[in-house]
């Protein structure tokens, strides 16, 4: 889906750099003809230089918050990923004090919903899924149930419930976090002022090098080939976690990382066994 998305960006900002070019030789003959001082021949018009500087600096700063924006929101997703990797980790030592029956099903539903992530919620977010895969959900609606139903009977394991609960609650969120962060957010008015700016930054060119053919066609492809590279950066940026031409710019890394961390540290053959299709089985 996101792969489709770029190939439509990109011809769209394409179609734009060419009407801007057709646009831009058009006004160039026309002021031609039309002033009174005769054949300018490009030497008035080199006045549009001004111009010209004004719109691709104000092209500039536009594309510049842009681009702040998504790395922001990347980011955002790159720390909702570190998070459940982290909260995960501390729900495994927080455990520790409780009955070994409910400390191995605790831990189990922890691994189970990270694995069920990075299986299921990355192939889900590609498939354009809203709220990631329902897999993933039941496996954390478990381990919320197991916690809130965990026996406290001695003083440790009530002093350590508040860690262990308020984890759940983070990793919960975090991948909550995650799964619906990942919609791509760039308002389709935002992609209309970029390509008209392309629009206009192309006919600018046209008229301003109207009479040197060679060296516009050079500004107007290095200008488009900038812009290009700048709007497939901003989709890619907007949606970290969807494909694009197969591979997702962010990996689950970290989670399965967290993963190997933990079943060596807590080498429990029942925690890490095969998790069943769903979390109700």
């Amino acid at each position: 889906m996101l792969t489709t998305q770029v190939l439509i960006t990109q011809g769209i900002l394409l179609g734009c750099v060419l009407l801007g070019w057709f646009a831009g030789g058009l006004i160039h003959k026309f002021a031609d003809k039309r002033f009174t001082e005769g054949d300018l021949k490009g030497h008035e018009l080199g006045r549009l230089s001004d111009t010209l500087a004004f719109v691709g600096g104000a092209v500039g700063i536009l594309l510049g918050l842009l681009l702040s924006f998504a790395v922001a929101d990347f980011d955002a997703t790159k720390g909702s990923i570190q998070s459940m990797g982290r909260t995960s980790l501390t729900i495994f030592s927080a455990t520790e004090s409780l009955a070994e029956e409910q400390r191995v099903e605790i831990r189990r539903d922890v691994a189970c919903a990270l694995r069920s992530s990075v299986n299921n919620d990355w192939e889900a977010i590609g498939n354009g899924d809203r709220g990631g895969s329902p897999i993933t959900t039941e496996w954390l609606l478990k381990l919320n149930s197991d916690v809130a139903h965990a026996d406290l009977s001695t003083i440790q394991q009530q002093q350590n419930f508040p860690i262990l609960a308020s984890s759940v609650a983070e990793l919960t969120s975090a991948r909550e976090e995650l799964v619906m962060g990942n919609s791509a957010l760039i308002p389709f008015v935002v992609w209309l002022v970029i390509y008209f700016s392309a629009f206009v930054m192309t006919a600018l060119l046209a008229m301003h090098l109207a009479d040197r053919k060679l060296l516009a066609r050079i500004s107007a492809a290095m200008s488009w080939g900038m812009l290009a590279v700048i709007l497939f950066a901003l989709t890619v940026l907007d949606a970290p976690l969807a494909p694009v031409f197969g591979t997702p710019t962010l990996e689950p890394l970290p989670l399965q990382e967290t993963l190997q961390v933990l079943e060596e540290s807590f080498p429990h053959s029942t925690i890490w066994a095969d998790c069943p299709p769903s979390a109700k089985n």
